[in-house]
């Protein structure tokens, strides 16, 4: 990511060797060192797993314990890395969730001092629950026929998290790319007029080259 010319990591929760149940205490200083001497901040953490895991009952219980295990790494890692706000959890809750498994999100988050951002589509006009605020991928809107900017004009619930992302006509793109469909400069208007100050995550999910990805989407962003 610093080769890239990245100014933060956004780190994935579910990925071997950065799960939280495989950093101790130590282990999360050595990140939190490295990600400061490569001179990137740290902007969050995605914990992308299964919609179903959050409504059948015989995976719940995992999911949760998941969700709270992100939260409690997310808050250390914003902690021994000293980038103040940066304690967002991303994820995906499916529409129909029983509202005890959003108290028990909710309870994680204020418990670690953290927020989730929920990137499920079709987005909530109103906060699931105490701590928990959209998050916005504009390719998933973007395959619905949705323009982005006028999603995040649009919603009231606060906006935690920011993907850059982008499709053509076949599938995910860099934004940037031929045939790619992202207003880049509307998507960022948009982001500026309701406040967000968070990273802006360039989202290389699905893409097959990560380095050309992200030295696209870069510069797609601009300075």
């Amino acid at each position: 990511m610093a080769a890239w010319g990245a100014r933060g990591a956004q780190l994935d929760a579910t990925m071997a060797g950065i799960r939280p149940r495989e950093l101790d205490r130590s282990g999360r200083r050595d990140l939190a060192a490295l990600l400061k001497r490569l001179g990137l901040s740290f902007s969050g953490l995605d914990l992308f797993i299964p919609l179903e895991h959050f409504t059948n009952a015989r995976h719940t219980d995992r999911a949760l314990s998941a969700a709270s295990a992100a939260c409690e790494l997310a808050s250390d890692l914003e902690r021994l890395a000293g980038d103040a706000g940066a304690g967002v959890v991303c994820t995906a809750l499916p529409d129909s969730i029983d509202p005890r498994v959003i108290e028990a999100l909710a309870a994680a988050a204020d418990r670690h001092g953290v927020a989730i951002a929920d990137l499920a589509w079709p987005p909530r006009d109103q906060p699931a629950g105490p701590g928990i605020g959209a998050g916005f991928d504009p390719a998933a809107m973007l395959m619905r026929g949705a323009d982005p900017a006028a999603e995040v004009a649009r919603l009231h619930a606060p906006v935690l998290a920011a993907r850059l992302s982008d499709v053509s006509a076949v599938g995910r793109v860099a934004p940037g790319s031929p045939g790619g469909r992202l207003d880049v400069l509307g998507y960022a208007a948009a982001l500026h007029a309701r406040g967000f100050a968070g990273a802006v995550v360039a989202d290389l999910r699905g893409l097959d080259d990560a380095d050309k990805a992200a030295a696209r989407m870069i510069a797609a962003w601009g300075p």
